[in-house]
């Protein structure tokens, strides 16, 4: 078993902050000298003090494996902090068992060997859903994460993937390991299961609902989709969002969101019906969600990240509140007993989705009762689909248990 501690800091000067992280988790976890190592969650606007931090805590515990990375957002102590100087550390104690370093480079990967080797630094031949792999992608260099991901992941067996898309203020994320700074890199740990006998240590829990039916895409371009059914996609919006012929669309953009999937035979039998659910029972099957990122009023088009095909098939989806609630409770319920969560959540569930950017994290906390709590705020998230298959989450909350009761 892997003991885990959460701590975190507010404090301005790299020196005090990392003197309050270190300080808190030596008490927990029984002194210096039992510190394995620790991953740092920073904010973007704690900036290259971050790096001081992780300095300051490698000189304090020279042998611990540290790294650390920024976020637009930490999630902690039943609260949202963003756009403002604050650190999560992410510690453990030393043992038989410890989590694995993980960093590559996603422009300059040979996925056989990075297999190779965070299999042979687990001592296993293969992962297993007990097992969790933390993953934190740049936000800026993580095109074809998927594919990427998709290629790795059975090499290692069935490891439950989660994470979140780090970010910097103006740019690329602060990511670094050892005292070095790794940019575009990809950081993340390699947890083993521990003692879990059943169930799954991962929950997704979705915020949206389907606001039309299934739409085939008759028309289309890289990033944008010029006619569903016979009409402009701008009409099927407006009529969803209940605005005039010719208001705007634009200032609703960040409550509007699109499921993407392509036409197979199962889905024609069943035609609008998904068989998958999320911990609140609601769909969160074999669809891809995205958000839909701009407008074109004089063809009527919008624009969509991801993969487009003529044939393929859209629905609109909108944001409920009353359901993200729902599927948060159910979705902590259905964590095994743990000392510690792992919270990370889409920046645009807060404000827009309840009106109060706090409301998610307090539902959270206050669910998990005494579990400490730990997380990040991002673009997007990591996590598993219906089937288990890792993919990027829009407007979704990924749980995941550490360490054992």
């Amino acid at each position: 078993m892997i003991e885990f501690s959460a701590r975190f800091s507010r404090l301005l000067r790299p020196e005090l902050a990392a003197d309050e992280l270190a300080s808190g988790a030596e008490a927990a976890l029984g002194g210096a000298g039992r510190i394995g190592g620790g991953f740092l969650f920073a904010t973007a606007a704690t900036g290259a003090s971050a790096f001081e931090i992780g300095r300051v805590l490698a000189e304090r515990w020279p042998e611990a494996v540290l790294m650390g990375s920024s976020f637009q957002g930490v999630l902690a102590q039943g609260r949202v902090w963003r756009e403002e100087p604050a650190a999560g550390l992410l510690v453990w104690a030393q043992g038989p068992v410890e989590p694995i370093p993980v960093i590559f480079d996603p422009a300059d990967v040979v996925i056989e060997h990075l297999a190779h080797d965070l299999l042979e630094a687990a001592g296993c031949a293969r992962f297993t859903s007990r097992d969790l792999l933390l993953l934190f992608p740049d936000a800026l260099a993580s095109s074809g994460l998927e594919a990427l991901l998709a290629d790795l992941i059975p090499r290692l067996g069935e490891p439950s993937v989660v994470g979140a898309a780090a970010s910097g203020l103006a740019g690329a994320s602060l990511a670094w390991f050892g005292g070095e700074e790794q940019p575009a890199a990809t950081v993340g740990l390699g947890i083993p299961g521990g003692a879990l006998v059943s169930g799954t240590r991962v929950q997704c829990a979705g915020a949206s609902r389907f606001a039309s039916p299934w739409l085939q895409i008759d028309a289309c371009r890289a990033r944008w989709v010029d006619r569903l059914d016979g009409e402009p996609p701008l009409d099927w919006v407006r009529r969803q969002l209940g605005l005039e012929a010719a208001a705007p669309v634009e200032p609703y953009l960040d409550r509007l969101l699109v499921r993407l999937r392509d036409e197979s035979p199962r889905e024609a039998e069943g035609a609008d019906r998904i068989a998958a659910t999320d911990a609140a029972g609601d769909d969160f099957g074999d669809f891809v969600e995205r958000y839909v990122v701009g407008v074109d009023d004089r063809r009527g088009s919008i624009s969509v990240p991801g993969a487009l095909r003529r044939g393929g098939q859209l629905a609109f989806a909108l944001p409920d509140p009353d359901r993200a609630r729902e599927a948060l409770r159910a979705a902590v319920g259905a964590l095994p007993p743990s000392s510690l969560l792992m919270q990370f959540a889409c920046r645009a569930r807060d404000e827009a989705l309840y009106g109060d950017v706090d409301l998610e994290s307090a539902l959270v906390a206050h669910s998990a009762r005494d579990r400490a709590i730990l997380g990040t705020v991002a673009p997007f998230q990591l996590g598993p689909d219906a089937r288990g298959r890792c993919r990027v989450l829009v407007h979704a909350t990924v749980l995941a248990a550490l360490g054992d009761r």
